[in-house]
């Protein structure tokens, strides 16, 4: 069953009789909880911890197998695992005239009517706090990336890493790498070529990194032709691999191949001893070292190769 739920700030006669029917259908326990509901959701602009509290509100009160919002780039599986099911319930929410996502319940049960008239209160609650939640996190998914590539930038990378560091010092057996690369003969094709060439260059590069890394690993744009790839569970022996796969893919790329370009790399890893900071230089440190040896090649602890 679909359903669409639109709720502007200004409320018609109609919503005024809907809310009125809530109350006289619901308990005052029931309403103090939703405005419990409203209080907590106010209180983040996290859009999964959001949901999450709407999902645990409704796990208590409704007989719920299973629970998704699904909006146009995301899918939070909230309750249980998706598997539909005969009594389902969606619900498509809207702001006003922002449309938000929808809400796919399946059902142990079918609903009954008080239940439905309560669900529709909780939508109430849940919309515009989510419609500040999913701007939050469009305008900081827009603040992290860099605007050429589409890579995380430098200020997604600290994040990431903050983030690695932190689980570093709760688990100390495991091992995550950073390795950053440049392109060789890049500065070279940029000055003959234009900023246009570059650019398309740097796109390309960024598009390959993507393709050829394992799924696990994140990719981030440092800054000029200077990537970083984050891997986690990763030692340097592991990472060497990867750069391996890396040099052999550009080797294969027309464009690449058409400027006569090579990428070079250094990789350190993670320790919970170093800063952020002092890993990133090691990791440009023998960089360094590998350009000055003879580019087109790749240094860790482990050595060159």
């Amino acid at each position: 069953m679909l359903s669409k739920v639109a709720f502007g700030k200004t409320k018609s006669q109609s919503a005024v009789r809907s809310q009125s029917q809530v109350s006289q259908l619901t308990s005052s326990r029931d309403l103090s909880r939703s405005e419990a509901l409203t209080e907590v959701l106010q209180t983040t602009l996290d859009t999964h911890q959001l949901l999450s509290v709407y999902a645990e509100f409704i796990a208590a009160r409704l007989p719920v197998d299973s629970l998704q919002f699904v909006s146009d780039d995301q899918i939070f599986n909230l309750i249980g695992d998706y598997t539909a099911s005969d009594y389902q319930h969606v619900v498509m929410l809207y702001a006003d005239q922002d449309y938000l996502g929808q809400l796919v319940y399946d059902l142990i049960r079918p609903l009954t009517m008080p239940q439905k008239m309560r669900l529709e209160q909780y939508h109430r609650e849940l919309t515009f706090p989510l419609r500040n939640a999913l701007k939050f996190s469009k305008l900081h998914r827009m603040a992290v990336r860099d605007h050429l590539t589409g890579l995380g930038n430098r200020a997604l990378l600290d994040e990431v890493l903050d983030h690695l560091h932190v689980k570093l010092q709760r688990e100390t057996d495991r091992s995550h790498s950073i390795m950053v690369l440049d392109l060789d003969g890049f500065k070279a094709v940029n000055d003959e070529y234009g900023h246009n060439q570059g650019d398309d260059i740097l796109c390309a590069f960024a598009s390959l990194l993507k393709e050829t890394v394992r799924d696990s690993d994140q990719v981030f744009r440092f800054g000029g032709d200077e990537f970083v790839v984050v891997m986690e569970d990763t030692n340097l022996f592991q990472a060497q691999d990867v750069y391996i796969r890396i040099r052999n893919a550009l080797a294969k790329s027309k464009i690449m191949s058409s400027f006569n370009l090579s990428t070079s790399a250094g990789t350190a890893q993670l320790e919970s001893f170093l800063t952020i900071e002092q890993t990133i230089e090691e990791a440009d440190q023998r960089l360094y070292q590998a350009k000055h040896g003879g580019k087109n090649r790749h240094c860790g602890s482990i050595g060159c190769a």
